[in-house]
Formats: structure tokens, sequence, C-alpha cells
């Protein structure tokens, strides 16, 4: 058994190349990083003449509904039921809460209506349509 104990000198790292390496590795993630593109309903928009922005998106819950009836709240497929239960509670958590309209041109006037019931039974009165601006003359 020793009497005494030596002393090692742990290794330096050296610290020269981090900025190469962190460098090096913010480049490597950013490559193979996969960008989640928005996954949706494809909707054809109808058109209209004069339009108006909404300021603060903050407030703002879109409703998606594609020309087959599917209605699609924050990438959920919902049926009217379950867009009065998901409205209930935006519009408890928001009462300023705008709810925006997305509907493809082709889809029946009966299914909007159908939304347009759930909003009003979900006590969400502030509805807009969104549409795509007609350009005249191009």
């Amino acid at each position: 058994m020793r009497k005494f104990l030596i002393k090692r000198e742990s290794p330096e790292i050296p610290s020269a190349s981090t900025g190469d390496i962190a460098f090096l590795l913010i480049i490597f993630f950013m490559l193979t990083t996969v960008l989640r593109t928005e996954i949706g309903l494809k909707v054809n928009l109808p058109e209209a003449e004069a339009t108006e922005r909404l300021l603060k998106r903050r407030n703002v819950s879109h409703i998606w509904v594609d020309k087959t009836g599917k209605i699609t709240i924050d990438d959920n497929v919902l049926d009217i039921n379950g867009v009065i239960n998901v409205m209930l509670l935006k519009v408890a958590d928001n009462p300023e809460l705008v709810a925006e309209i997305m509907a493809d041109s082709d889809v029946d006037y009966g299914r909007i209506n159908d939304i347009l019931e759930a909003l009003k039974e979900a006590q969400a009165f502030k509805v807009v349509f969104a549409t795509e601006y007609k350009r005249i003359g191009g």
C-alpha cells in the first residue's frame, strides 16, 4: 500500500477549435432537420372583389372545409359536434375569438350553414369568411 498520493495532472482539452465544432454541429443539424410543412386540407377559396385583413392573428381560429365537406380545426378532423366542443373551449378561453371559415368554393352551402349553426351554439358569434382577392385587369 502506498504511503503518499501521486498527483496526476488531468489532460487539458484544447478549446481553440470549439467554435469550429459548434459551427459544424449547427450546419449539420440545419441540413438534416426536416422542416414540417403544413399538412391540411386542399382548399380552393372563393374570390371576392373587396376584402379586409384581420389585424390580430392570435384571436383567430381557422376552420378549414375542403370540397368533400371535411372540417378541420388545428389539424384535427372533426364532425359538427366536435366543432361545437372545440369552439366552446376556445371561446371560454378567449372571448374575443374570431372564427375564420376557410371553405372551398365547391362546398355545399348546407355544410357551411351547419358550421355556422355549430358556431352559434358554441357562442362564437364573430365569424369571417376567407376569400381570394380578385384582381381586376390582371
